[in-house]
């Protein structure tokens, strides 16, 4: 047994004292799979993050160590010998970790250059393409930029970008949360069988995931690691129905002869659906079949190229920027990269202010809310108000755009993989509060992956080759 990353007695604490990590004692050996599960917030990220010599902002360690193969990683000199050549890290919000301005092909090629820099130029195409394989990824997508991308093909990206190095340790935050179940299953799968047999941190809600995967099991709360052998399934609930849509029938939301495309390459062909006053309506279908490009069409990031939106009956421009100065109604979408969605310099607090002020100048009802009620409706906690992003977990980040979405008291809410990175118990909260919305006549659009979260939609359509059905 081949011991690849130790870490013994690790305590991380915050500007206050509290522990982030406390005593945490791990090994991770070469060719095994270690699940790690746990509520969000419970200091999961921070322990991948030690483990590639990293600290958030704030935060400090105050007792342990921390070795990958036999090196202290938060030596500079040491991190970066390590960095992309021993260890490879797949982030939760993975356009962050593209460069916007080259092809994938060049990003990859790149990568593999600085892992074996006397590798010929045929060889590392070899390994980029087998990299490519082993994510999942269509060869094809590697001429494309990462713009041109789904949440879901960015995530196949970067953990290609992440194997092609072939490095010793992988640690993989929420690598499927983007993912259809057969596409996160096809990439499980990859993980027990890479040939270079590195030791393999998978950090995942997605229970069913790490019970499939890995040979064992840790489980996080509060800073405290406790072995649990396996993850624990938790059943996927019937569908409940939820609140009945208000109202006559009339869409809140209607969009017509939708047409979305990049370049030559049509992604989706004369779409129409509607979503009534208080309904909650899933989209489902496969990783980059137009998901988020429709979603992103609604709420006015990215015009498509033909199509008819209306809200109440009322014809809405395209642009978002029109909307605003039309006085037209707002659409709020909450997207898969919660960290480029937040002002990386503003405070939850100041985010949730500034959105309910937007409520109450538009005259709508949400605007009555308080900081704290709207926080406390997305589970987060009264200490997380005055922090900035970078110092909240990846789920407490979603959990923040989703707080500041609905404080804006929107006509239609467009959730994109809004809860994937969240644990069961603060997705069931959520999901109730969304419900809450839907009593209020919000008309609300999921794009998930998720049995759990289609279950509480009223009715669910699904995307195939550029269609709604």
């Amino acid at each position: 047994m081949t011991v690849v990353a130790e870490v013994r007695g690790l305590t991380v604490t915050a500007a206050d004292g509290s522990a982030v990590l406390d005593a945490v004692g791990l090994e991770l050996v070469r060719g095994r799979v270690t699940g790690l599960v746990g509520p969000s917030g419970s200091g999961k990220t921070t322990l991948a993050l030690c483990l590639l010599g990293h600290l958030g902002r704030g935060l400090r360690r105050t007792a342990g160590t921390v070795e990958v193969t036999g090196a202290d990683p938060f030596q500079p000199a040491v991190r970066r010998r390590l960095r992309g050549r021993v260890t490879g890290y797949l982030p939760q919000d993975p356009h962050s970790a593209l460069d916007p301005r080259r092809q994938l092909a060049a990003q990859l090629d790149t990568a593999a250059r600085i892992a074996r820099p006397h590798e010929d130029r045929a060889a590392r195409r070899t390994r980029v393409e087998q990299a490519a394989r082993d994510a999942a990824l269509d060869l094809a997508l590697l001429r494309r930029y990462p713009g041109q991308l789904s949440g879901g093909q960015a995530q196949r990206a970067v953990l290609a970008w992440t194997l092609v190095t072939r490095p010793e340790l992988i640690v993989l935050d929420e690598p499927t949360s983007g993912l259809d179940a057969d596409t996160a299953y096809r990439i499980g799968e990859r993980f027990t069988t890479l040939t270079w047999r590195p030791a393999v941190l998978l950090i995942s809600h997605d229970i069913a995931l790490v019970d499939r995967v890995a040979d064992v099991t840790q489980s996080m709360d509060r800073g405290r690691l406790s072995g649990s052998g396996r993850a624990i399934a938790v059943p996927v609930p019937s569908p409940t129905g939820g609140p009945s849509p208000n109202g006559d029938g009339t869409g809140a939301l209607s969009f017509e002869d939708v047409t979305v495309r990049h370049g030559p390459l049509y992604v989706l062909r004369s779409v129409s659906g509607q979503v009534a006053a208080g309904e909650m309506v899933g989209i489902r279908g496969a990783s980059g079949s137009g998901k988020t490009s429709l979603a992103r069409a609604l709420c006015g990031l990215a015009p498509p190229a033909a199509g008819r939106l209306l809200v109440h009956g009322a014809p809405v421009s395209w642009d978002a920027a029109a909307r605003v100065r039309a006085g037209q109604p707002y659409l709020a979408y909450v997207g898969q990269d919660a960290r480029t969605a937040l002002n990386p310099r503003e405070t939850v607090r100041r985010a949730l202010a500034r959105s309910l002020g937007a409520a109450v100048r538009r005259g709508r009802s949400g605007g009555t809310w308080s900081v704290e009620e709207i926080a406390d409706r997305f589970a987060l906690a009264p200490e997380l108000l005055d922090r900035t992003p970078e110092r909240l977990s990846g789920g407490q980040r979603h959990r923040a755009a989703l707080a500041r979405a609905v404080a804006a008291a929107p006509a239609v809410v467009v959730c994109d993989e809004s809860t994937a990175s969240l644990d069961h118990d603060t997705e069931t909260r959520v999901l109730k509060t969304l419900d809450g919305l839907r009593r209020d006549g919000t008309a609300i659009l999921l794009v998930t992956h998720s049995d759990r979260v289609a279950a509480r939609a009223d009715r669910v359509l699904t995307i195939h080759e550029g269609q709604l059905r």
